[in-house]
């Protein structure tokens, strides 16, 4: 998945913007990128999962254009630093994870938490910092590429057949990010409680945790 989206945005956190998450977020660095590299394939897949129609696309795609350039990683430092702008990020975040996840949100927190080791407490401040960054990437590319509704669409759907290649181990997340929803956060088995173990340990998270942890 080198040319991949999900690639590309785990290149988006180097040791520097790493480090800057885990002390915002309040854990140790490396149980920190365990975190991401098991919540970026959510994130993205949820998206990649709404784009699948064209409706989905087109309000994707207005989020993107009016909201979601692609300007806020090259400012990720200062943002990220502390502060004002680390409270805006926060809340900015907390808005898309509501339309992104809806009532999967729950159980996404408690399968990242699971998977990584970071206490959910501590996964409910990491996902809304995450979520405008992997916004500002797609709009990112959305603009360099002068993209439509339809190009974003097509390309959110290219990434979604690599996410289900059989050689990446990521198909069965998209397939329970479809159904999740508050019933999974209840039940002790399978489901979307499990996918971030299960992708972790999949050729895909095992490289994306690689690339954010430099190894």
């Amino acid at each position: 998945m080198s040319n991949s989206l999900l690639s590309g945005l785990a290149g988006q956190f180097g040791p520097e913007t790493l480090g800057q998450i885990s002390q915002l977020v309040g854990a140790d660095q490396e149980t920190t990128g365990r975190a991401v590299a098991a919540a970026l394939p959510m994130l993205l897949g949820s998206m990649t999962n709404s784009a699948s129609s064209s409706g989905g696309a087109n309000a994707l795609f207005g989020a993107l254009s009016n909201d979601h350039d692609g300007s806020i990683l090259d400012m990720l430092g200062p943002l990220l630093a502390g502060g004002y702008a680390s409270n805006v990020l926060g809340k900015d975040g907390a808005r898309i994870l509501g339309h992104v996840l809806g009532g999967s949100q729950p159980a996404v927190e408690q399968s990242v938490s699971r998977g990584s080791g970071l206490p959910i407490e501590l996964v409910k401040r990491l996902l809304p910092i995450l979520a405008p960054i992997v916004m500002g990437y797609i709009g990112k590319r959305l603009s360099g590429d002068s993209m439509d509704a339809g190009g974003l669409g097509g390309m959110l759907g290219q990434e979604r057949e690599q996410m289900r290649a059989p050689d990446q181990g990521l198909g069965g997340l998209l397939d329970v990010l479809t159904g999740g929803g508050a019933q999974d956060a209840k039940d002790s088995g399978g489901g979307l409680l499990d996918a971030a173990g299960d992708l972790l340990g999949s050729p895909a998270g095992k490289a994306i945790l690689g690339q954010i942890l430099g190894r």
